[in-house]
Parts: structure tokens; C-alpha cells; sequence
């Protein structure tokens, strides 16, 4: 970016800052230009939206608050218009829109959206409602008994083994969503094929690429520090679930004689579902794809080695916080 006051160009910089909001203090990893000649400091949208962001968050976190994508699903969950949702719960007629599109609820409002996850709190809340009447109420009564007999046990301990079930900075900022992860294993085998050891570098690179560039996570995933490199915090169960929903195959070969090596295949009884991701998802992770498609498994495994997110982890195997995104080195 070039210098509004002398045309030049200005370097980028990033560096820790606290911000307030509300009145308390967050610190953040602050993005802005720096014209070299005047010392001047510019932002550019994307910058501005970056560094907010990432207050919002942490706000998020530190008051228990739910996310924009939760508001959204629980809403999805149960197929009502914002305005419904708005007024079962007791909003305004336009609030829940709002909050679907960044408005940070009071935590009274938060306690209710998290509370109407449930399918049995939400019955509670329906019926002490006069918001839906009809073939509506109908509809909707349907539709939460469905969800109630579809729970399992098996959901919540699929979240917490993947990447916790709440979101923070050790999954960035994402609740788990399994199929969403397993279709994130899914777009690197249709294209690489890869093995299992490369595999773990795609997605830590796909992973961490997005939230250096919108300060949120794709998959919710949780990644730790080992040997070989940054790797899902549960990367054996991962594939293991992702090869039970028939999304990929696990292909176990024999190298040198002695070496084990595990390929992840496509499964061929179902496709890549690329609606579960937005567009920017999607063009993080053809980035990863076409920067290190190329690289062969061993050199990926260096490659993630020079990482501050690894060299700085690897003792103890600890999990990784995703403010290491800022400090990429390969992407």
C-alpha cells in the first residue's frame, strides 16, 4: 500500500496492543501501515475489520458469549425466520438479525440464545411464547421433536476429543463443527491424496492461513506441538471419524520394508461438500493447496519446523494458540 501524504510505499506492521471496549482492556495483535518518511500510521478496511475483530472475540470469550456462526446454527436448527427467533425469545422484532450479523448480545440475551440450543429449553420458551401460532406452531413443534429424538450422547464427546466445545484462542474462535473438519480432510485427499503426516501440515496451514487473514479458524480444530511437526490435537480420532461418516479412506502401505505410511483416499460414495464452507474458506484453502501442493511430505515437515507456532510449543507437546497465525512464515 502507498503513502496517501508522500505516494511511497509504507511498510505493514503488526504488533501487540490493548484496545477498550466496554470499558475493559483486551490485547491484540494490531495490523496497520506505517508510512516510512512521516511515521504517519494508516489502516486499510480489511485491517480495520482485522483488529476489531479480534477485540470482539476476546470479549466473546472472556463473558462466555455465543459467536456469530452459533446464533446463526441455533436459529438454522429449528428453520425460523430472524423475526421469530426474535420474538420467542423475547427481543426486539429485529434483534436477533442483528446479532446474526455482529451485534455482541447483552449477556441476559446470550444466556436465552444459548439456552434455546437445547431443543427441550426451546419447547419451554415456545410455549411461554405468543410468537407462532398455527401451521407454524405446528410445524415447529414437529421440528423440535425431531431434534430431540436425533440427540446422541456421541456429539458432545466428538466436539470436546476435536477442538473443544466452546470457541477460544486454541480453536480459532470456532465451535467444532465435525462434518465441517471432516470435509476440510476431504478437500486436501480429493486434490493430494496425501499421507497421513502431510495431511496434518495441510490443515494446520489452512487453519492458521485464515485466521492470519480474518482472525477466525475454518474447522475449530485444536492443534498441538509434536515431533513431526503442528498436527490436529487429535488427529488419529479425526481420521478415524471422518472415515466412519464414509467422507475419506484410510489406505495403510508398507515403505522401505518396514515403515508404515497411511494415505488418505477420498471415499467414493461421497463428494466434497464445498456449501459447508464460505468463499473466503474456500479460497484459504486452495491457497494452502497451491503454495504446498508441491512440497513433498518430508520438507513439509521442515518447512513447519521453522514456524514460531511449533519452535515454540514443542516442549511439553502443547497446544498451540491461534495468535501464532500472525507469525507465519510459509504463507
Amino acid at each position: 500500500m502507498k503513502s496517501p501524504v508522500t505516494g511511497n510505499p509504507m511498510e505493514l506492521v503488526r504488533e501487540k496492543r490493548v484496545l477498550e471496549f466496554r470499558k475493559e482492556s483486551f490485547e491484540i495483535i494490531y495490523h496497520y501501515y506505517r508510512c516510512k518518511d512521516t511515521g504517519e500510521e494508516f489502516e486499510d478496511d480489511h485491517m480495520g475489520d482485522l483488529n476489531l475483530d479480534q477485540v470482539y472475540n476476546a470479549y466473546r470469550v472472556r463473558h462466555n458469549l455465543p459467536f456469530i456462526e452459533e446464533i446463526k446454527n441455533i436459529r438454522s436448527q429449528y428453520d425460523l425466520p430472524a423475526t421469530a427467533m426474535s420474538e420467542i425469545l423475547g427481543f426486539g422484532v429485529n434483534q436477533y438479525r442483528l446479532y446474526e450479523t455482529g451485534d455482541i448480545p447483552s449477556e441476559t440475551n446470550a444466556r436465552l440464545i444459548q439456552m434455546a440450543a437445547n431443543p427441550d429449553e426451546f419447547l419451554r420458551l415456545v410455549e411461554l411464547s405468543d410468537a407462532v401460532h398455527g401451521r407454524q406452531k405446528e410445524k415447529l413443534l414437529k421440528r423440535i421433536s425431531e431434534l430431540k429424538e436425533g440427540q446422541t450422547a456421541w456429539a458432545p464427546i466428538t466436539e470436546k476429543m476435536l477442538g473443544g466445545n466452546m470457541p477460544s484462542e486454541y480453536n480459532g474462535y470456532r465451535r467444532i463443527n465435525p462434518e465441517r473438519a471432516y470435509h476440510m480432510v476431504r478437500f486436501f485427499a480429493d486434490n493430494i491424496s496425501p499421507l497421513k503426516t502431510a495431511l496434518n501440515k495441510l490443515l494446520f496451514y489452512a487453519d492458521f492461513y485464515h485466521f492470519k487473514q480474518f482472525g477466525t479458524g475454518i474447522s475449530g480444530l485444536s492443534y498441538r506441538a509434536i515431533q513431526w511437526g503442528p498436527v490436529p490435537s487429535q488427529f488419529d480420532y479425526l481420521f478415524k471419524m471422518a472415515e466412519e461418516s464414509d467422507i475419506i479412506s484410510l489406505k495403510y502401505e508398507i515403505w522401505d520394508g518396514d515403515k508404515e505410511m497411511v494415505i488418505i483416499d477420498p471415499s467414493a460414495n461421497q463428494v466434497f461438500r464445498n456449501e459447508l464452507f464460505t468463499p473466503d474458506e474456500m479460497n484459504s484453502m486452495q491457497t494452502v493447496l497451491e503454495k504446498l501442493k508441491p512440497v513433498k511430505t518430508k520438507q513439509l515437515v521442515d518447512i513447519s519446523h521453522k514456524e514460531p507456532a511449533w519452535k515454540e510449543n514443542i516442549e511439553g507437546k502443547k497446544l498451540i494458540n491461534y495468535q501464532y497465525a500472525f507469525e507465519l512464515l510459509a504463507l
